[in-house]
């Protein structure tokens, strides 16, 4: 493994943000933080989601919006709902399933299971750390 991808590991990977109207998200990040937003969306297969809107922030931030179907979009979290999710940062790992190993053994709960991504695009998962945050974790493997 080189070095320069170790280097990654632990720093902010993705940021995922449900939104249930694009143009006004848009707007606010744009002004806010100065993100670049994808003029138009993307079809997304996931339950729920409609479509998703990539931004970046100077190659230091990569994200999404994801626009949510009605009934989705929540504002908190829980173990028992892997479809629904809040805003939650993802961290880039070096495997998924082990880190979620690690969580447990600390106090945390596995949210949603190692899960693969397709198209050869890695490995996701959540978990709620001990001071109930959600948080989303990535790796190659």
């Amino acid at each position: 493994m080189s070095e320069s991808t170790e280097e990654l590991y632990g720093q902010l990977c993705w940021l995922a943000i449900p939104v249930t109207d694009i143009e006004r998200a848009k707007a606010f990040y744009a002004e806010v933080f100065s993100w670049e937003i994808s003029p138009n969306g993307v079809p997304h297969g996931r339950p729920g989601v409609k479509e998703l809107y990539f931004f970046n922030r100077d190659k230091a931030l990569n994200g999404a919006f994801y626009v949510m179907e009605d009934g989705y979009h929540v504002i908190n979290h829980s173990i028992g709902s892997h479809d629904a999710f809040s805003v939650h940062p993802s961290f880039n790992v070096k495997n998924c399933k082990e880190t979620l190993e690690l969580v447990t053994k600390l106090g945390g709960k596995t949210q949603l299971h190692k899960t693969e991504l397709g198209e050869n695009m890695g490995h996701y998962a959540r978990f709620i750390d001990t001071e109930d945050n959600l948080i989303g974790i990535w790796s190659k493997i």
